[in-house]
């Protein structure tokens, strides 16, 4: 008798334990999706729609000038939208878990606390992962992210391509502890200028007249073309895409406490795209004008 009861109270407990754990799994599961839902609205509100344009890329100031951003050539683009800030750790670590692909940690980088916090841009990724972010905001919304091109990246870091607007800030200009990162704001971590500090919460530096924040002065960010020393010699006028393969992938912008040779809007880098480098952030690539594209898509108009 004792053992019968025994028995039928083992299965009772077995039952309420599987009904909690399917109560909590579908909870659980619930909840991602709805994290999911708000970041892809969230990133489509943060959008900011960039009009089609001329302008003559690369730096005019042959001060400004390196070998590879030589020759100055025209480039013509099609309207975009361009994400206002800089994809955070928090953004990132929702699409890692609803993908189950892995956490990304410090690995490579020396991070504390603070530099992983939700608010913070998520700077040690390769090339491969931000670019599956993008793909995936893109098979999510069905609207075509992706990842900008250099010359959509310096029209946009110009103000739309201005000749004397060397930094992407909201003047142009680098004015140390007013719209650039510097040593002071950065508590005990130790800095000057020339050398890198960590990031600043995201959307901590002033945003160029378009509305665009930390593209210059946050991190270094990876934009979507294979790099080639002297693609500028051959580059296309109409929307460049770059090479068509290669062995590096191109950085562009530069991280918090950088000279102004380094985080100048005309300079660019190739790193293996292996390597945890660098933060990002998405575009859309439509000229769809903002009240046609939907509900969440706005931004400064010019």
């Amino acid at each position: 008798m004792k053992a019968r009861t025994a028995i039928i109270i083992g299965i009772i407990l077995i039952v309420i334990l599987g009904i909690g754990y399917g109560v909590y799994s579908y909870s659980t599961v619930k909840s991602n999706r709805l994290k999911v839902q708000k970041l892809a609205q969230k990133s489509r509100a943060n959008m900011v729609y960039i009009p089609a344009g001329t302008y003559t890329m690369g730096p005019s100031n042959p001060d400004w000038r390196a070998g590879n951003t030589y020759p100055p050539h025209k480039v013509t683009l099609t309207g975009f939208y361009i994400s206002k800030y800089n994809v955070s750790y928090g953004d990132y670590d929702i699409y890692t878990k609803s993908t189950g692909k892995p956490y990304v940690d410090a690995l490579g980088k020396s991070l504390n606390v603070f530099d992983r916090a939700a608010n913070y841009p998520a700077d040690v990724l390769t090339w491969y992962q931000v670019n599956d972010y993008c793909q995936w905001l893109k098979k999510k919304t069905g609207l075509p992210y992706d990842l900008p091109t250099e010359a959509q990246w310096e029209y946009v870091a110009r103000n739309l391509g201005k000749k004397n607007w060397p930094f992407a800030t909201n003047n142009g200009k680098q004015e140390l502890c007013k719209n650039f990162p510097c040593e002071k704001q950065f508590g005990n971590q130790k800095g000057n200028i020339g050398e890198t500090l960590s990031p600043l919460p995201v959307g901590s530096i002033p945003c160029t007249p378009m509305g665009i924040c930390g593209l210059s002065g946050e991190i270094n960010i990876w934009v979507k073309d294979w790099y080639q020393w002297d693609y500028y010699k051959n580059s296309p006028v109409d929307n460049p895409q770059g090479p068509k393969t290669g062995t590096k992938k191109i950085v562009r912008g530069g991280g918090a406490g950088g000279s102004p040779e380094y985080n100048h809007n005309f300079g660019r880098a190739g790193i293996e795209p292996n390597k945890k480098w660098a933060g990002f952030r998405c575009v859309i690539n439509t000229d769809t004008p903002p009240d046609k594209l939907g509900a969440y898509a706005v931004g400064k108009q010019p």
